[in-house]
């Protein structure tokens, strides 16, 4: 799985697809200090991606961060170092779409540094 989500951003890093919260989605450039790394994909019930859903990194404490999921579906940030995995809940929106699910790929308490949650939406 690993295998395929890279090779996804490589696709969109070299296609210049439109990129969510000004990140780069180019996990070879991250900085060890920036923290975690909070990905994944929104995509319809049927399987599709779903392009410019608005995504959500909720801490417990402090600010959210918002972004917005490529035309792959794809999303890809960093909250704070300072922040545990843990904390961080993540939620997905579009209009003319419902969440159905979020699906986090890590198991709490997990010491990844690569956060996969996965958000399902569905057409209203």
């Amino acid at each position: 799985m690993k295998a395929l989500t890279v090779a996804l951003i490589a696709f969109a890093v070299a296609s210049g697809a439109a990129l969510a919260g000004g990140d780069d989605y180019d996990a070879a450039n991250d900085e060890e200090g920036k923290g975690p790394v909070y990905y994944g994909f929104v995509r319809d019930n049927r399987g599709s991606p779903v392009g410019d859903a608005r995504v959500v990194l909720q801490p417990k404490q402090g600010e959210p961060l918002v972004l917005k999921s490529n035309v792959l579906g794809l999303y890809r940030s960093h909250v704070s170092k300072g922040v545990r995995p843990d904390d961080i809940s993540v939620s997905c929106d579009k209009t003319g779409y419902k969440q159905v699910n979020v699906a986090r790929r890590n198991p709490p308490g997990s010491s990844e540094m690569n956060i996969e949650t996965n958000c399902t939406m569905q057409r209203l």
